[in-house]
């Protein structure tokens, strides 16, 4: 039997999911600049991309062009294949 088996179904994968959360912040905090505040105002902070493009005084065009960008980096930086 899995060790995850023994446990209540509302605790198995906890541990798994921070390290997967922490994966996952570390490999935004080694994106390029540009990439990672838009990633973060979007992912960590929940703001929508007209939000960040007044945040950041950058044209709603460019923060989609980021986001876009910045995802299929983190992607591959993760292993995720699309």
């Amino acid at each position: 039997a899995k060790p995850t088996e023994e446990l209540p179904e509302d605790l198995r994968g906890k541990d798994d999911s921070q390290t997967e959360a922490r994966e996952i912040l570390k490999a935004i905090r080694a994106l390029p600049e540009t990439y990672k505040e838009t990633l973060v105002l979007r992912l960590v902070e929940g703001m929508t991309g007209q939000e960040i493009a007044e945040r950041t005084g950058l044209a709603p065009e460019s923060v989609r062009v980021n986001l876009n960008r910045g995802m299929k980096l983190l992607r591959q930086k993760l292993g995720i294949v699309e």
